[in-house]
């Protein structure tokens, strides 16, 4: 073979495997696409197994705020006017989020009516706070396909800017995950918070009402709400795990 010849094919033999090299480099510096479940896990209290999916009729649909305060073992009334649901416990802060309808309010620890922010299309579930990026929490969105489930999204508080998380309608995994959304279930590392239904005797006959509760490991769950024949459900643990809110409304 010439010798230009042989030096020709060296050099395209030398290019396309540096060319291969590069390529081959920066698939390596590619970050693998975060799953639908990979991405929901980020949030604060959600479980790839539940202890609890929702149930029928354990849901309260709005009422007063109410704070727990775990150590101390006390309860202390947040908002005197009802209206408000779904709260939750913003990162890196003491505040707290909740919907009153469509509005997105924020509200101190301290208590108050608290601060409207925006209103959100559709919002059904504010469910928690990302573990990840203190300006983003979890939220449910009324869906567009009748009997559908609904869809989830990513709030940026900051903004009121939402934007959707797809899943796989046909992934019995997703819709594992959008279930346990839609629930008041909850798993904090060590702790799992929960709604139960409670009844008792009166004149009247057998008053029911619905209580929070809070279990620690394997020790016996405890009644953290403490309502007493009002209706409560809707929790939320702080990150610190010292902190429980959660909503109260009179029993029908």
């Amino acid at each position: 073979m010439p010798k230009p010849i042989a030096c020709l094919l060296l050099m395209l033999l030398v290019s396309a495997s540096s060319g291969l090299a590069q390529k081959d480099a920066s698939a390596g510096k590619q970050k693998p696409r975060t799953s639908f479940t990979e991405r929901v896990l980020s949030f604060l209290g959600i479980s790839a197994s539940p202890a609890t999916l929702k149930g029928p009729g354990d849901e309260i649909t709005s009422g007063q705020l109410w704070l727990a305060d775990l150590q101390a073992n006390t309860r202390r009334q947040l908002t005197a006017s009802e209206g408000y649901r779904s709260p939750i416990f913003l990162s890196g802060t003491k505040d707290l989020l909740a919907l009153r309808g469509s509005e997105v309010m924020r509200i101190p620890s301290v208590g108050g009516e608290g601060k409207y922010l925006y209103s959100v299309d559709g919002i059904l579930k504010l469910v928690g706070a990302s573990s990840e990026d203190a300006a983003t929490v979890l939220i449910l969105l009324r869906t567009e396909v009748a009997g559908g489930h609904p869809r989830v999204g990513e709030l940026t508080v900051s903004t009121g800017k939402v934007t959707l998380l797809p899943y796989d309608p046909a992934s019995s995994e997703d819709l594992q995950i959008v279930e346990n959304l839609a629930g008041w279930s909850r798993t904090f590392g060590q702790r799992h918070i929960y709604v139960e239904k409670q009844s008792k005797k009166a004149l009247s006959g057998t008053l029911e009402w619905r209580d929070v509760f809070l279990r620690v490991d394997s020790q016996p769950a405890e009644d953290v709400s403490q309502c007493d024949g009002a209706n409560c459900g809707q929790p939320s643990l702080s990150a610190d795990g010292h902190w429980l809110v959660f909503v109260k409304t009179e029993a029908e």
